[in-house]
C-alpha cells in the first residue's frame, strides 16, 4: 500500500485531488452565490417594480370606484401573474381580492429580503394618496419559481463541477502515466541486471531531459561495475561452493574414523568376549549331558545356555560391525534370489497383521558379494522398519532395481562413482525420524526403543556391510510419514581399491 502512494501516478492524482478539494468548493459556492444574489435582487427589482405600477393604477383614478370595481382591479393584479396576494386597506374597510381565500388574509408579514419569513412568499406594503382618505396597498409575490431557478443552476453547476473533476482527474492520470513508463521501465531493467542478466542496457527513449540524463548516467554505472561484479560473484560461488563441499566431506571423514574407532574397539571387545563365552557355554552344555531330563538345576543351565547363545549373536555382530572377523570369500551373484530368501525367513519372523509388498527385478546385473551378508543387510533393514511400525500393522516395501547414479549424484555422495548400480530400498509406513535422530541412525549402540528391546547394533552392521561392498546407503524419512533406506551397490567391475580406502 505504501509503495502504491509513493509512486508518481498516486502523488500527482492525490496532488489534484488535494488542489480540487480546496478550490472546487469555493469555486462552487461563490458562484452558486453569484446566481442566488443575482436572481434574488432580480425578483425583488420585479416585485417592487410590480408593487409600483399597480399602486399606479389605483392613484391614477384620484379615488376608489366601487367596492365590485376595487375587488376587480385587485384580481386583475393577481391574475396578471404578478403577485399572489392582494389587499387594499382604507380606513373605512378592507378590499381583498376574490382570488384569494380569507384565511390568507392573516398570512401578511412583510418582507425586507427576498426569502424572509421561509414562507416561500415575498411580502411588502405600497402606501396610496387618494382624493378622500389614506390607503395602503400590501401585495405578495410567489418566491418558488425564482427558488425552482436557483436549484435548477445548483444542479447544472454541479454537474460542471463534476465533469470537470473527472475529466481533469483522468487527464493527470494519463499525464502521470506517460512520465511514468520510462521510469517504470527503467527499474524493470534495473531489477533485471540485478537478478544476473548483465547483458540488459539501462537506456530508455525519454523526450524528458532528466530522465534521459538519469538513464545515460546508470547505464555508464552498469557497464563499469558488471564486469567486476560478475567475476566477484563467479569467485564468491566459486568459493562457497568449495567450503561447502570441504565441510560435507570433513563431516564425513569425522564420521568414518569415529566408527572406525568404536569398530576397533568393539571388535576387540567382542573377541574378547568370545575368549570368555565360549569356554562358559561348552561347560554348560558338557554339564546338561550329565544331568537328567527332569530338575530344576537343568532348566537354570538350559536358560544359561540360550542366554549365552543370545550373547554369542550379540558378539557376531559386533565382530561384523567391526570388520574384524576377516574378509569372507565374495562371489559374483544375482542378488535378487538372496534378497527374496531374506525375505521368506522376514515373513516367517514378523506378525501377519505388516504386509511385506516386494518389487524385485531380475537379471539386472551381478554384484560381488557375501550372501549371507547381503541377506543380514536385508533382515537388519526389515527388522528396522518393523520396529518403527505401530501395534496395528502397517507396510514394508522392499524393491530391487537397477540405478544409474549421476554426477550430481555423486557430488553429494562422493563414496559412488557415475555409473551403474543395484539399488536395494526398503521402505515403511512408521512413525519416522526426525533429523536429530537421522543423524545418528549409524552410530553403534544408539537407539530410540526401550532399554531391553534393541542393542543398537542392527543398522550399524546395515552401514558396514554396504561400506565392505563399496556401496552406500542414503535414508530419507519424515516424523509421521515413514522412511525408506535406499542401498546403492555397484555392479561387478564397479568396485574400486580407492572405496576400499575411503570407508576405512
Amino acid at each position: 500500500m505504501a509503495v502504491t502512494l509513493n509512486s508518481i501516478s498516486s502523488r500527482m492524482v492525490l496532488a489534484l485531488l488535494a488542489i480540487h478539494a480546496v478550490l472546487l468548493p469555493a469555486l462552487f459556492y461563490g458562484v452558486l452565490a453569484i446566481v442566488k444574489i443575482g436572481q434574488e435582487e432580480a425578483f425583488v427589482d420585479h416585485a417592487r417594480n410590480s408593487a409600483r405600477l399597480i399602486a399606479d393604477t389605483f392613484a391614477a383614478d384620484k379615488a376608489l370606484g366601487s367596492e365590485q370595481e376595487t375587488v376587480r382591479q385587485l384580481d386583475n393584479a393577481v391574475l396578471g401573474g404578478r403577485s399572489t396576494y392582494a389587499v387594499l386597506y382604507t380606513d373605512e374597510r378592507t378590499y381583498v381580492s376574490s382570488l384569494m381565500d380569507a384565511s390568507e388574509v392573516r398570512s401578511f408579514s412583510e418582507d425586507f429580503v427576498f426569502g424572509d419569513h421561509d414562507d416561500d412568499v415575498y411580502y411588502l406594503s405600497v402606501p396610496l394618496e387618494l382624493e378622500n382618505t389614506v390607503a395602503a396597498l400590501h401585495l405578495g409575490f410567489d418566491e418558488s419559481p425564482t427558488l425552482t431557478q436557483i436549484a435548477g443552476v445548483q444542479k447544472t453547476l454541479t454537474n460542471i463541477i463534476l465533469v470537470y473533476f473527472f475529466v481533469s482527474l483522468l487527464l493527470v492520470a494519463l499525464l502521470s502515466a506517460l512520465l511514468a513508463k520510462p521510469i517504470q521501465q527503467l527499474r524493470q531493467d534495473s531489477r533485471e541486471v540485478a537478478s544476473g542478466n548483465y547483458s540488459k542496457h539501462l537506456l530508455v527513449s525519454s523526450r524528458i531531459h532528466e530522465i534521459a540524463e538519469l538513464t545515460r548516467d546508470l547505464e555508464t554505472m552498469r557497464s563499469n561495475l558488471v564486469g567486476v561484479n560478475s567475476k566477484l560473484q563467479e569467485e564468491i560461488a566459486e568459493r562457497e561452493a568449495a567450503e561447502a563441499k570441504q565441510q560435507s566431506l570433513e563431516v564425513r571423514l569425522r564420521h568414518a574414523q569415529r566408527l572406525e574407532s568404536i569398530g576397533t574397539l568393539a571388535g576387540g571387545i567382542a573377541h574378547e568376549f568370545n575368549n570368555v563365552l565360549l569356554p562358559l557355554l561348552l561347560y554348560t552344555e558338557l554339564a546338561l549331558e550329565d544331568l537328567p531330563e527332569d530338575g530344576s538345576t537343568r532348566e537354570n543351565l538350559e536358560k544359561v545356555l540360550k542366554l549365552g547363545n543370545r550373547a554369542k549373536g550379540l558378539s557376531q555382530q559386533i565382530l561384523t560391525f567391526g570388520r574384524q572377523a576377516g574378509d569372507a570369500e565374495k562371489l559374483a551373484l544375482d542378488i535378487a534370489p538372496v534378497v527374496e530368501e531374506a525375505l521368506s525367513l522376514v515373513r516367517a519372523l514378523i506378525p501377519a497383521t505388516i504386509e511385506i509388498r516386494a518389487d524385485i527385478k531380475h537379471n539386472i546385473g551381478t554384484l560381488l558379494c557375501d550372501e549371507s551378508q547381503i541377506q543380514q543387510l536385508v533382515v537388519n533393514l526389515c527388522s528396522n522398519a518393523f520396529r518403527s511400525l505401530s501395534v496395528g500393522g502397517g507396510d514394508i516395501t522392499v524393491t530391487v532395481d537397477e540405478q544409474h547414479v549421476t554426477e550430481d549424484f555423486v557430488e553429494k555422495y562422493p563414496r559412488l562413482r557415475v555409473g551403474k548400480y543395484v539399488c536395494l530400498a526398503v521402505g515403511d509406513t512408521g512413525v519416522g525420524m526426525d533429523s536429530a535422530t537421522l543423524n545418528r541412525i549409524f552410530d553403534p549402540f544408539y537407539t530410540t526403543r526401550e532399554v531391553g528391546e534393541g542393542t543398537g547394533l542392527g543398522l550399524s552392521v546395515v552401514h558396514g556391510i554396504v561400506l565392505k561392498h563399496d556401496g552406500e546407503i542414503v535414508v530419507w524419512s519424515k516424523p509421521g510419514e515413514g522412511s525408506v533406506f535406499r542401498v546403492f551397490l555397484p555392479l561387478a567391475g564397479q568396485q574400486s581399491a580407492g572405496h576400499s580406502d575411503d570407508s576405512d
